[in-house]
C-alpha cells in the first residue's frame, strides 16, 4: 500500500492527490485544503475548462448540438473534485437548467432527449458536484422513480407512470428486458443520493435495480460468464451513456455497502482484482471525442490514478 499511496499522492496529478488525501488517507483538513488549491490550476483541467462558452455550455464537435459535451465536461469536473461553488460548475449547471431541462434532464432539450442512461450517469455527477437540491436533479430523480423500468423477462418492476413520449420505446429502453445502460444509470444516480435522503419509493427502485444486477452478476450475460458488452472491462474516464464494471460496482457500494458479503458481489470484486492485479486500473478507452479530440487527463493504455482511486475507495466500502 505504501507504493500505491506514493503513486496516488504524486504532484503529477493534483486532483487525485487532493481526493486521495481527503477520502482515502483521511489527511488533516488544513492539508486537504492546501491540496485543493492546486486543482483548478492543473493544465489538463484548464484545457477542458477553456472550452466553456459564455453561456456555461461546452461546444459539441457533432453536427447536431446537444448537451452531451456539457455532460462529459461536468463528469470530468466531478472526477477532479470540483463542486457547485466553483464558477465553471455553477455556469454549466445553470446552462443545463435553462436549456436542457424538460421535466427532467434532456440531452437534446426536448422530451426525446430524456433517456435513463444519459440522465442517470449525468445526475450521478451532478450529485457529486453538490447539486442534489437543485430542481434539475430533484426532478430527474423523480422521473427515474416514476418511469424507469427494471424488468427482466418474467420479473416486472419499476415505475408504472406512463411517459407520453416514444423515445424510450424507440431506443429500446423498456422492452421485456430493460436496457442494461438505463438500469445502470438509474442505479448510479439514485445510489449517489445519501441513504437518509432517499424516499421509500427510491429505496424500492434501488432494490429493483440490484435485483436486476444480481441476475447478471453485475456485468455478465445471464446465461454465461461473458461480459454483456466488451466495454464492461475496458475502463474509461468518459463513457458517454455507458457504464462499465467499475462504474456499476461504485453504484452497488453506494446503494448498500453491506452487499460486499454477498457471493454475487464478492465474485465480481475478485474479477475486478484480477483486472487490477497490482491495485492499479488501466485506462483503456475514452468516448469524449465530441468534446475534445483527446481527453488530456491521462494516457490511454496506462494505469489511471483517477480509476485506481475510485477502485480503492469502492473496494474498501465493500469490505474487500
Amino acid at each position: 500500500m505504501d507504493s500505491l499511496r506514493e503513486w496516488l499522492s504524486s504532484p503529477e496529478n493534483p486532483p487525485v492527490r487532493y481526493l486521495a488525501a481527503r477520502d482515502l488517507f483521511k489527511a488533516p483538513e488544513h492539508e486537504v485544503a492546501r491540496l485543493r488549491d492546486g486543482v483548478l490550476e492543473w493544465p489538463p483541467l484548464v484545457s477542458i475548462l477553456s472550452l466553456q462558452r459564455e453561456d456555461g455550455g461546452f461546444p459539441s464537435l457533432e453536427k447536431q448540438q446537444t448537451a452531451r459535451a456539457t455532460f462529459w465536461a461536468l463528469r470530468l469536473m466531478a472526477r477532479c473534485g470540483l463542486d457547485i461553488d466553483d464558477p465553471p460548475v455553477a455556469k454549466a449547471v445553470r446552462h443545463l437548467e435553462a436549456t436542457y431541462h424538460h421535466q427532467a434532464l434532456s440531452y437534446t432539450g426536448g422530451a426525446s432527449g430524456v433517456l435513463p442512461c444519459y440522465l442517470g450517469v449525468t445526475v450521478e455527477a451532478l450529485i457529486g458536484l453538490g447539486a442534489l437540491d437543485r430542481p434539475l436533479v430533484q426532478n430527474s430523480l423523480q422521473w427515474l422513480v416514476d418511469h424507469q423500468r427494471f424488468d427482466h423477462r418474467e420479473i416486472r418492476s419499476g415505475g408504472n407512470a406512463p411517459w407520453p413520449y416514444r423515445s424510450p420505446a424507440n431506443f429500446g429502453c423498456w422492452e421485456h428486458v430493460s436496457c442494461y445502460h438505463g438500469v445502470a444509470g438509474a442505479l448510479r444516480a439514485m445510489a449517489a443520493v445519501p441513504s437518509q435522503r432517499r424516499s421509500p419509493a427510491m429505496t424500492e427502485r434501488l432494490g429493483a435495480a440490484l435485483d436486476y444486477l444480481r441476475i447478471h452478476r453485475v456485468y455478465k450475460k445471464s446465461g454465461s460468464d461473458q461480459p454483456l458488452f466488451r466495454h464492461m472491462t475496458r475502463f474509461s474516464l468518459v463513457a458517454d451513456y455507458r457504464s462499465d464494471l467499475l462504474d456499476v460496482l461504485v453504484g452497488v457500494a453506494r446503494a448498500d455497502p453491506s452487499l460486499g458479503v454477498e457471493p454475487w458481489v464478492r465474485e465480481v470484486v475478485e474479477d475486478m482484482e484480477r483486472l487490477a492485479p497490482d491495485g492499479k486500473v488501466v485506462l483503456e478507452k475514452n468516448y469524449g471525442k465530441k468534446l475534445a479530440n483527446e481527453i488530456p487527463f491521462e494516457p490511454i493504455g496506462k494505469p489511471s490514478r483517477f480509476l485506481t482511486l475510485e477502485w480503492q475507495l469502492t473496494k474498501a466500502s465493500l469490505g474487500a
